[in-house]
């Protein structure tokens, strides 16, 4: 490019009315994304909460659904506001209203609007949506006051970009508007502290009035202005003490502003304190943080939180771009004669950001990546710049060129990144996740199953031609409202707390929130464990999951239980579980033998204790390696944690099988594995498995023989046992013996004949052996120990 149109075009797009039209080109990209994903979301769990509880207050007066809530009124009655504008119900006919029952109140609340549902919930969020773009406006003109107009217009980018954020913009709930108001407060406070203007003291008093209005984490706002304005004052030279006196006098008149506004927004009530039911407010909120609050992550459910949570939320849900660019910009502030060391105008930045996220990791109760809103616009000033950084862009004219590539290639692999999840943002998952397919993996409830994929689920229920489902969902909105047709399953209402034949769920089209699918909001965590082990047909909204449960080919007729430490299974547990009176139930120790049931000739069920099913028994692998999982109890309950696997054919030979069969009194011998030339050492345990089929039963109680012996004919080692009782036997099952043979350690070399047969434990009279064979044993082939050592 010639240098005079090169400096022509610097100069337009420099240009006020340029940047101007780049900054409102912007945040109609962020209304337009917005606007268009709200029809295709159903509401979400909590916002039937705040949308009837303002609605409640709007038109009675009455604050008793605010406590219910747990949160000031504002956001909530913002998101009511526009249902003013329409025929709305009558509050003394929605159930719950008169006992102040928010469970009753909200869903009779929703169902009122029936067919209107969507059109009120379009109205509802729009409220959040314009306190959305006045949290992006307030941004761009933070970093443009410190790094420039294109400082804040990357800023702005990032932000108008960030799935995170859309995804709460379009939902009528208050992390939005907290976080909007609270980042304004912080600015104008910052204004402030440079200026010395009242219109900014008054803008500070009002932002923090909404802040502490919109959600009980406003107190942290008027923290953060707490320390920052007397702090502040401690920057600079002379007269120190008189700027101290005069940020303490600022404070008070921004703190005294900023309850005259939380008073408002409960209609100055006066019952017989000032705000008494914000008291009411705060003290239901106390309860809930001593409480703490139901929580999944990676396979864990708590209710007492993890240090861990929010980082690796922020880690998992952030968009990379952001994580790179972030890392970047610390980095870069890191660096001795950085632009970006602290300044006194930066001062209310790292104010915040320090002390929110110190806030969020010590917290109790981890809600979800919505709770780290707040600290992303001070992430994109950071980020904001490294536009201007003489490390970043300015060490070299090659280097110069190239970093300002790969920044705007950055940022638009972060915006074709996010238009590509439209219009499931609140299922954002990054790469690391393995995207929104994997999250569920790692955090689910508003993380990304928040109830808001009932839309979806209607649209691919239509397309796929299933008229009916059973259906899993935890929140306040009726699915028959957007046309499901479908039957209830825990935690719905109506439906049993758990679901009924879990082990062996009845045949249909199932479709379950990844928040219940994990076991958050069921009595039994463990509930849906069963559909863990299956590939689901679909992901509608990314946040359900629909699964086709198919009859059996061939119907179980039987359950065989390890009894070893502990029988998993009481008789009722298993008839509830698999929804069968008839199955055959038979016994075996696992450890020491192996039972198929008829041979395995029709499918059944193995149950074993959790701990045994997951060792690293060679044997107990192996037979296991046969079957598929299909069910898990991960912790003792009413049952001890175990383990179900289900077998649908019959397993494989054993490696050795005679030429014919051999009868030996009431079994049939039907080959071993483990005998036979390979090299031992002495000090070693020889396995050796022999494989019986059952052709009658007997009467007394036997046992499988399995003997060593070396050239004397004598027994070295003798590995007797049998761990299925004859109670559980039955003709044509086959039983698997394992034999441990530990070598002495001073067994000499040479060949060694194992030798097996049958004998009854009474009389220990052996059984005779039939076929070719005469006598009372079968001689397998020897086994070879060398010498220690080689």
């Amino acid at each position: 490019m010639r240098p005079k149109v090169a400096e022509s075009w610097h100069t337009v797009c420099h240009s006020p009315f340029a940047v101007r039209l780049i900054v409102i080109a912007l945040l109609a990209v962020f209304f337009a994304q917005a606007v268009t994903a709200i029809p295709q979301l159903s509401l979400t769990a909590d916002e039937p909460v705040y949308v009837g509880a303002g609605y409640a207050f709007l038109r009675s007066g009455d604050l008793r659904m605010a406590t219910q809530a747990q949160h000031p009124p504002l956001i909530q009655e913002l998101t009511a506001l526009p249902l003013l504008l329409q025929p709305g119900p009558e509050l003394d006919s929605l159930d719950g209203w008169r006992t102040a029952e928010m469970s009753r109140f909200a869903p009779s609340f929703v169902a009122w609007y029936g067919g209107a549902l969507d059109a009120v919930t379009f109205a509802a969020r729009i409220p959040v949506l314009l306190l959305a773009l006045l949290w992006g406006a307030s941004l761009f003109r933070w970093a443009a006051d410190w790094f420039g107009p294109w400082g804040g217009v990357v800023a702005l980018t990032l932000f108008v970009f960030d799935p995170n954020i859309l995804a709460h913009a379009t939902l009528a709930t208050n992390d939005v508007g907290f976080a909007a108001f609270s980042f304004i407060a912080v600015f104008a406070a910052m204004r402030l502290i440079k200026r010395q203007s009242w219109r900014y003291l008054v803008l500070a008093g009002l932002a923090l009035g909404a802040s502490l209005s919109a959600k009980s984490s406003g107190f942290f706002t008027a923290l953060v202005l707490a320390a920052l304005l007397p702090l502040s004052a401690l920057f600079g030279g002379k007269g120190r003490t008189r700027r101290v006196v005069r940020s303490v006098l600022q404070l008070l008149l921004v703190l005294l502003l900023g309850l005259l506004v939380l008073w408002a927004t409960y209609g100055f009530e006066f019952r017989p304190v000032p705000m008494a039911t914000q008291w009411e407010v705060w003290r239901e909120m106390r309860g809930h943080l001593a409480g703490g609050h139901t929580a999944y992550l990676m396979g864990r459910i708590e209710d007492t939180g993890w240090l861990t949570y929010y980082p690796l939320a922020f880690a998992l849900k952030t968009p990379p771009v952001t994580l790179v660019l972030l890392t970047l910009a610390l980095v870069t502030f890191a660096i001795r004669n950085s632009p970006f060391a602290i300044r006194h105008s930066q001062f209310a930045m790292w104010v915040y950001l320090g002390g929110y996220t110190a806030a969020t990791l010590l917290s109790t109760v981890n809600t979800g990546y919505r709770f780290l809103l707040p600290i992303l616009p001070f992430c994109f000033l950071l980020i904001a710049g490294l536009v201007t950084s003489r490390i970043t862009f300015h060490a070299s004219r090659c280097t110069h060129h190239v970093s300002r590539f790969t920044f705007y290639a950055l940022l638009l692999w972060h915006i074709i990144g996010t238009i590509h999840i439209h219009p499931h943002y609140l299922t954002y998952f990054n790469f690391l996740a393995g995207g929104p397919e994997g999250g569920h993996r790692y955090l689910v409830d508003s993380n990304l199953d928040w109830g808001q994929s009932f839309q979806a689920l209607k649209t691919y229920l239509d397309e796929q031609g299933i008229e009916q489902v059973w259906l899993s969902y935890y929140t306040y909105t009726d699915p028959l409202l957007y046309g499901i047709n479908y039957q209830p399953i825990a935690p719905a209402p109506g439906a049993p707390p758990v679901l009924p034949t879990r082990f062996n769920p009845a045949p249909g089209v199932y479709a379950i929130g990844a928040t219940t699918l994990q076991g958050v909001m069921l009595a039994d965590p463990d509930t849906y464990s069963w559909f863990h082990h299956q590939e689901p047909l679909g992901r509608p909204g990314n946040g359900l999951f629909v699964y086709q449960v198919s009859p059996h080919d061939e119907s179980p007729t039987w359950l065989a239980q390890c009894t070893t430490p502990v029988v998993p299974l009481s008789a009722e547990a298993a008839q509830e579980g698999f929804g069968r009176s008839d199955l055959r139930t038979a016994y075996f120790d696992c450890t020491s033998s192996w039972l198929y049931p008829n041979g395995a000739e029709s499918p059944g069920w193995y149950a074993l204790y959790r701990d045994t099913a997951r060792s690293d028994d060679a044997f107990i692998r192996a037979r296991l390696a046969e079957s598929t999982p299909s069910y898990e109890q991960r912790e003792a309950r009413a049952l001890p944690p175990f383990a179900i696997y289900e077998q649908v054919s019959p397993p494989a030979l054993p490696r050795f099988t005679p030429d014919a069969p051999i009868r030996i009194g009431h079994l049939t011998f039907l080959g071993y594995t483990g005998a036979g030339p390979l090299p031992v050492e002495p000090g070693r345990t020889v396995e050796i498995e022999t494989w019986w089929r059952v052709d009658s039963l007997p009467e007394r109680p036997l046992s499988i023989m399995l003997h060593l012996a070396g050239s004397g004919s004598t027994p070295v080692v003798v590995g007797d046992g049998l761990g299925v009782p004859i109670e559980s036997w039955q003709i044509g099952d086959v039983i698997v013996q394992r034999h441990a043979l530990p070598l002495p350690a001073d067994a000499p070399p040479g060949e060694y004949t194992p030798t097996t047969g049958v004998y009854w434990l009474d009389t220990m009279e052996r059984w005779k052996v039939g076929g070719a064979q005469a006598g009372d044993q079968l001689t397998l082939p020897s086994l070879v120990v060398t010498a220690a050592g080689n």
